[in-house]
């Protein structure tokens, strides 16, 4: 990874949650990694499959899939300085429910399993920002029920642009009318609406 990509990431994981942990715990994290290039489309995590590994969204987008009876549903999206797992597999060793797919041409950090209890067991301030990053991802699901999952599907659709706007720009419009619960044409004439606003 070069200096720079590491500069960027760090920058992004400290404002992941109200915790900042240190330069020096950062880097133990960060050494701990190796990276991994994705094309747009391609999986990451397949339902059904155990993957204990935790990731870090370096470049790029993904998102977290699974069916709704036989719709496929996006239900949400990790953007640079993201961290995650398949909590399934992360905490007990199960097959993920969820898919995770790359939107975009991305780069992603994994850490195994194995590394990151090694941290936990001897680096306080590594613990203590897993825990607020636990608590923010908590509170992230409160925060998309009232803005993604609440009110008419235009008040949905401004609520990503005004709230993510690099999905809006970066993501394929079928995932997003997903992700919002609506079709690609529907989105599209919002998406038409919007710009004859501006």
């Amino acid at each position: 990874m070069t200096t720079e990509t590491t500069l960027t990431l760090r920058e992004l994981l400290k404002r992941e949650c109200g915790y900042v942990p240190s330069d020096s715990t950062l880097d133990l994290f960060l050494d701990r990694s190796e990276e991994i290039e994705l094309d747009a489309g391609a999986i990451l995590v397949n339902a059904g499959d155990t993957d204990s590994n935790m990731y870090v969204v370096a470049k790029g987008i993904v998102r977290f899939a699974d069916m709704n009876g036989e719709k496929e549903r996006t239900f949400a999206f990790a953007t640079p300085g993201t961290v995650f797992m398949s909590k399934h597999s992360f905490v007990h060793n199960l097959p993920s429910y969820y898919q995770v797919e790359a939107c975009s041409r991305s780069v992603l950090l994994r850490i195994k399993r194995n590394k990151y209890e090694e941290l936990i067991q001897s680096n306080h301030d590594f613990a203590l920002w897993m825990l607020n990053l636990a608590h923010e991802e908590l509170f992230y699901q409160e925060i998309k029920n009232s803005r993604v999952n609440n009110g008419s599907a235009k008040e949905r659709f401004y609520a990503i642009v005004k709230n993510r706007p690099e999905i809006i720009g970066c993501v394929q419009q079928k995932i997003i009318a997903s992700y919002l619960n609506i079709s690609p044409e529907y989105l599209s004439r919002l998406r038409a609406k919007l710009k004859k606003s501006d």
